[in-house]
């Protein structure tokens, strides 16, 4: 009889243990800065490349506050599509963490951001998606690490001149950020508690 409950309770621990919540937000704003010219918070699409001259670079930011402060974050994708761009070119994108508060419908010259060090990196060469691995910084964000600020994105090597994603104004194909994660709570802790009081 011990045997069974005890198989029980392990199959039930299991089950809640691979249990994990899944959101999919949208960005709250989105816009590309070009200094000297904007601002395109309503802008369709998002433009970046890695021409000097030009340093047009690709912010967004989420809302998270749906994300409790205990929750362990197993896997968080940005997706960007991109739609057009530069012609057999292969642009390095790399992301960055924003570092102070900023409004898309104003946004035109800079951001700052945490240079230290790039949360990923991607190669953009055609059309279709494209996803940043940021499971470390939105960990950061919900354990209150940093402000969530949001991020900023844009070519930092390749031969790529523009390529452009589409916006959260765009008709379809919006950037989102995909988030898995759990929630540590007391039924792991009890359940194991359980499961030892059945060999005292």
């Amino acid at each position: 009889m011990r045997s069974v409950t005890l198989a029980l309770m392990l199959t039930v621990l299991i089950a809640a243990v691979a249990s994990a919540e899944t959101i999919v937000q949208l960005p709250d704003a989105d816009t590309w800065i070009w200094p000297g010219q904007g601002p395109f918070g309503s802008s369709q699409q998002l433009r970046t490349n890695n021409i000097s001259s030009f340093d047009q670079r690709i912010v967004i930011s989420f809302d998270l506050s749906s994300l409790p402060q205990e929750a362990i974050v197993n896997t968080a994708y940005l997706n960007i599509f991109r739609y057009d761009g530069n012609p057999g070119s292969a642009l390095e994108c790399e992301i960055f963490r924003v570092t102070e508060p900023w409004s898309e419908s104003v946004l035109v010259n800079s951001i700052a951001y945490d240079d230290a060090g790039s949360y990923d990196q991607i190669v953009v060469t055609e059309n279709g998606w494209y996803e940043f691995d940021v499971k470390g910084l939105v960990q950061e964000w919900v354990q209150g690490t940093y402000p969530n600020y949001g991020i900023v994105f844009f070519g930092t090597g390749g031969s790529g001149l523009y390529q452009n994603f589409f916006s959260r104004e765009a008709a379809s194909e919006h950037p989102n950020l995909v988030v898995d994660y759990d929630i540590p709570g007391s039924f792991g802790q009890s359940t194991f508690g359980a499961i030892k009081a059945l060999y005292r």
